[in-house]
């Protein structure tokens, strides 16, 4: 007799045989092949990945994979705070920022249900109940991953989305700059797996725009019809009985979108916004062809321009605008204003500035007066929240009101290059003022490094102005011309010494205080000027500005007023002083900047007395004062950490 082991075994064969025998035609075969062979590529890699991993570390999901990959090219930016990035939700350390496009005539802030905004006044504060975004709608019970990048310095907010279900959708928004009314929706659907997705869209909606009209028009363009839609209708202007008639034309995106395996789909939707100025209703009619008119021949430009990369012409006018700039290192003090947070305000400002005249800001006359008042960094209602676009639109409604009343009035008008090199101005005080610049900050804020980058002074002279504060804690200033049309010269609070040129190689000035107090640095062309001012000033006391209290850098560069020795060795002295040993000048002079010091001098002890030592416990065997330092220094910092050399 067989046993069962053996039965079962020769019965498996023969089951086997029989599947391998049967009627399988060579194209049945080749599909099983296929298949077998696409499965195994796709999920061979992972599965030998986890296999033979070591760790065991668990399979990165498709969603943040994927959402990492989309921000792997902004990490640099990011760091340079040339970009924010922000999660939906936000992580740990990220700043909320209001993602938000615009160009003077109409902004958005990047939200599904957000509305248009078009000028009122100084800034971009009326709001319009049309939501002109497209969007994709997350479905429920979906995970994903969602992340909006946006880049100070090309005027384009990205947005991706990263789906559980295996797609992603990477949306590109920007206010053109060259074609001031066209808004520039670019949306690309992926499809990195091997079924086809459905994928969809959410239009424009105006569901909350009462009095407006819509209907279907065709534009033509070298021979072709393109079927848009257009809106039209009218906002009522604030605190007033006027209205202003805006017309719309805009393309309606498909309901879904059919993504086959392994591909994408890239679309590209194009918005024509005009509106009129504030009129009263009986001509609404009139302006409500004027407008439409106006926003049919605007599309008519932006669709014969779409083939030559509209794209690349709004990121070369952005980035231009950058060209005067500033570089500030980054402070640790509580409520310091750091990189980040002036790049992102710069930006909201520039981005409901409007086209104008072109290089104002290389006029030296439209700079004349520019800018008279105290730093702007140091003036915290510049520098509130932004998170919202109510928030938004009062800070840059402060910025231009400030500019305009601080001697920029030209340059606000100007264009957003003329408004850039205004703000640059205002951070350090540095003024145009009857034929030379002068850098008018008081010198208790320069506690900071700082580079004024490319400050337009004439047509075809760039000043570089930067301050570098040196182990001393005191500031030095220097000045180079990237490109200059004459001689340039420069000399130091009061103008006592003799001019000195400018190069392009920077040139050193000390920072000096004066009685009565001064500029601290003087720029011009005017050679005779400079001597001038000499006698002009009238200074009758000058003096090296003091160094920077070694708390003040401490505190900005390790966020805290300790010393910038570690804290072991404050521990290591306590403890040995606790033991009545003698401490060199240099050491107990370090030691007097620290905050041990600071405790322990609170208690009444004199120098001599720290120098002589203290026992670690007093008679009563209570711990001494010079113990209770150290042991506030372990809690507070932790034995071993670091502080950092100041």
């Amino acid at each position: 007799m067989r046993t069962g082991g053996m039965l079962d075994g020769r019965e498996f064969g023969k089951r086997i045989r029989r599947l391998l025998d049967g009627n399988y035609s060579y194209r049945k075969i080749l599909l099983i092949v296929l298949v077998c062979g696409g499965l195994l590529l796709y999920f061979g890699p992972s599965f030998a990945q986890w296999l033979f991993s070591t760790a065991r570390e668990p399979i990165e999901a498709f969603e943040d994979h994927c959402i990492n990959e989309r921000l792997a090219s902004f990490y640099f930016d990011a760091i340079e705070y040339n970009a924010n990035i922000l999660h939906n939700p936000p992580k740990k350390n990220e700043y909320s920022y209001l993602p938000y496009i615009g160009n003077g005539i109409f902004g958005v802030p990047i939200s599904p249900e957000s509305w248009l905004y078009i000028k009122h006044g100084r800034a971009l504060l009326l709001p319009v109940q049309w939501q002109p975004l497209i969007s994709h709608p997350i479905p429920k019970d979906s995970s994903y991953r969602e992340a909006t990048i946006v880049h100070f310095t090309n005027g384009i907010v990205y947005k991706y989305q990263c789906l559980r279900e295996g797609y992603h959708v990477d949306f590109q928004y920007y206010a053109h700059r060259g074609l001031e009314g066209i808004l520039v929706q670019s949306i690309k659907l992926s499809n990195p797996f091997l079924l086809s997705q459905e994928i969809s869209l959410k239009p424009q909606e105006s569901t909350h725009w009462s009095n407006s009209h819509i209907e279907p028009i065709k534009i033509q363009v070298d021979g072709l019809n393109h079927e848009y839609s257009l809106i039209s209708g009218f906002i009522s202007v604030p605190n007033s009985n006027k209205i202003i008639v805006i017309s719309i034309i805009y393309k309606v995106p498909p309901k879904t979108v059919q993504v086959k395996a392994l591909s994408s789909v890239k679309l590209e939707f194009l918005s024509s916004i005009q509106y009129s100025e504030p009129i009263s209703s009986e001509q609404y009619h009139v302006e409500r062809d004027a407008t439409k008119k106006k926003a049919i021949d605007l599309m008519k430009k932006a669709i014969a321009r779409q083939q030559r990369n509209l794209r690349e012409e709004h990121v070369n006018l952005w980035q231009s605008y950058w060209y005067t700039s500033l570089r500030i290192s980054d402070s640790k003090a509580d409520g310091a204003i750091n990189g980040h947070k002036i790049n992102s305000t710069m930006y909201y400002v520039l981005s409901q500035i409007p086209r104008s005249a072109q290089d104002v800001e290389k006029n030296v006359a439209m700079n004349e007066g520019c800018y008279r008042g105290h730093h702007t960094l140091d003036a915290p209602r510049l520098w509130k929240d932004t998170s919202s676009i109510k928030a938004v639109n009062e800070i840059v409604e402060a910025w231009l009101i400030t500019l305009e009343k601080q001697g920029c009035h030209h340059l606000v008008t100007g264009g957003p290059a003329a408004v850039q090199q205004a703000i640059v101005l205002s951070l350090g005080s540095l003024r145009f003022s009857n034929q030379h610049l002068e850098f008018n900050i008081d010198p208790q804020y320069l506690h900071r490094d700082y580079l004024f980058r490319r400050i337009s002074y004439g047509n075809l002279t760039h000043v570089n102005i930067s301050v570098t504060v040196g182990e001393d804690n005191r500031a030095i200033l220097g000045v180079a011309l990237d490109k200059s049309d004459s001689v340039y010269f420069g000399c130091d609070a009061g103008c006592l010494d003799a001019p000195v040129p400018l190069s392009q190689i920077y040139t050193n000035f000390p920072v000096k205080l004066t009685k009565p107090l001064t500029a601290i640095l003087y720029i011009t062309s005017d050679h005779q000027h400079m001597q001038d001012l000499r006698n002009a000033l009238h200074v009758h006391e000058v003096d090296d500005a003091p160094a920077h209290d070694h708390q003040v850098m401490a505190l900005h560069k390790h966020g805290h007023q300790l010393g910038g020795l570690p804290t072991l060795f404050w521990i290591r002295e306590c403890k040995e002083l606790s033991k009545g040993c003698q401490i060199t000048h240099m050491s107990l002079g370090m030691y007097k900047t620290s905050g041990a010091y600071k405790m322990l001098s609170s208690y009444g002890e004199t120098d001599e007395a720290l120098c002589a030592g203290r026992p670690a416990k007093d008679s009563e065997g209570n711990p001494s004062r010079i113990e209770v330092t150290v042991r506030i220094l372990r809690r507070e910092l932790g034995e071993g950490r670091r502080v950092g050399v100041a």
